[in-house]
């Protein structure tokens, strides 16, 4: 997990114990009012009953603030948790916004500039390009000691995609650039920090293992897909239906 997600899961549990502990009260005053009002007062009772509920918190805000230590102990946290989920949020931003947008009809790997970047700079650019397209793209990177010396794209749907090129021919272009790895890229169009290689991915890897032959081991395949705020995550997967967590960008630590 990334720190923005760690902070953003601690913020949703101090958060729920805090408005608990308004609604509950406010709940319990909500229904010492309708049980105190006269039965056959059906339409004041349920009108009190409501208006106590909905404005109780408020004043119970002030009163527990005031009274007790956690409370305000609590809502501190909550503000410094805000914050700092704030400023990962716009740190992320920052590095979106260094890059162009692509403009209609320009190619995807020019307008992102691919080729010839190492392989931090690749996925950087992968990830903010395809982020953008809000469609599966699919990149086929060709390594050489860490370096994209020849790179395909293509966009496809938003639930589809496929390589720009014939894969019968990445063999050759092995041989051709003396190429150490094939690195096979697509995005889930997903931005809740979730997701898994479907049943399709694991046999377009087995089938795409089989045309490279001999250079077959070279091949590595990758789903690229976003948190919440931007923050980026490869899986790998293999032709035999496995997959991992092969990394996940932290800009708290860039």
């Amino acid at each position: 997990m990334t720190q923005y997600e760690v902070t953003r899961d601690s913020l949703q549990r101090i958060v729920v114990i805090h408005l608990v502990s308004l609604a509950a009260p406010a709940l319990a005053l909500s229904l010492a009012v309708w049980i105190a009002i006269p039965w056959e007062q059906t339409p004041e009772r349920l009108l009190s009953g409501v208006l106590v509920l909905f404005a109780a918190p408020l004043p119970l805000h002030f009163l527990w603030h005031f009274a007790f230590a956690a409370y305000r102990n609590r809502a501190t946290e909550i503000a410094r948790l805000r914050g700092r989920v704030r400023t990962l949020r716009e740190n992320v931003e920052r590095i979106y916004a260094a890059y162009p947008t692509r403009t209609k009809g320009a190619q995807f790997k020019v307008a992102f500039d691919l080729q010839g970047k190492s392989l931090a700079e690749l996925e950087e650019r992968l990830a903010v390009g395809m982020h953008r397209e809000g469609k599966e793209v699919f990149v086929t990177a060709f390594m050489r000691r860490g370096v994209a010396v020849r790179v395909t794209a293509a966009i496809g749907s938003p639930t589809r995609c496929r390589p720009a090129d014939a894969p019968s021919q990445w063999k050759y272009h092995i041989d051709r650039m003396q190429c150490d790895e094939v690195r096979q890229y697509h995005n889930h169009p997903v931005y809740c920090g979730r997701t898994a290689p479907s049943p399709l991915d694991f046999r377009s890897c087995a089938t795409l293992k089989s045309l490279l032959c001999e250079h077959a081991t070279k091949l590595r395949s990758f789903v690229l897909y976003w948190n919440e705020i931007g923050e980026w995550k490869l899986l790998e997967y293999d032709q035999g239906g496995r997959y991992l967590l092969a990394m996940e960008f932290d800009v708290a630590a860039a």
